[in-house]
């Protein structure tokens, strides 16, 4: 059996369709409350946390670490908040997620193809939310991640971290703005 890709939902909306029928036939998405409050605050919860420890290495973390940098958790906590930010919009339309393709689906097939209030971008930066886990792969263009991958300078992660930052909160302030949420 062939594999769900985010990256053919994009172009057929229909394989997409097919997916999603199939998610929620096998329960993965399921009919629920519309939670969606809770987890724009956990998104912030997230962003303010990576914020933080993003100030800290201004003065804070090289008194206690030296050299010692944090910027691949840094951009981990950033991409869970954009992926909370993605779980807001299943829950404001009803449905809850119990796997991450799941939810790339539903967002895809609900708010790319049928209300359009995502553009490709969007969508490739949840995917990167789900799909990156550590500093070498993260990025979504090759040239990035290949500076990443052989890049050895903090200044190319904290670079790295700080664009980051700047795509959540730009992804984030629009799924509030959807969401009519401050």
């Amino acid at each position: 059996m062939r594999k769900p890709n985010w990256r053919i939902w994009l172009k057929d909306k229909r394989d997409c369709k097919f997916w999603l029928d199939k998610y929620k036939k096998n329960k993965i998405l399921q009919k629920k409350k519309n939670e969606s409050r809770l987890y724009i605050r956990k998104t912030d919860h997230n962003l303010n946390l990576a914020n933080w420890i993003l100030e800290k290495h201004e003065d804070k973390i090289p008194e206690v670490f030296g050299e010692e940098t944090f910027y691949d958790w840094i951009i981990n906590i950033y991409y869970y908040a954009i992926y909370h930010a993605a779980l807001s919009l299943i829950s404001n339309d009803g449905y809850s997620s119990r796997n991450h393709s799941a939810t790339l689906c539903f967002v895809i097939y609900r708010h790319y193809h049928l209300k359009k209030t995502l553009k490709e971008e969007d969508v490739e930066l949840v995917a990167n939310s789900l799909e990156e886990k550590d500093i070498e792969t993260l990025g979504s263009s090759k040239e990035l991640r290949e500076r990443a991958s052989y890049s050895v300078h903090e200044n190319f992660e904290k670079k790295l971290a700080e664009e980051t930052k700047e795509q959540a909160v730009e992804f984030i302030n629009k799924i509030k703005s959807m969401l009519e949420v401050e």
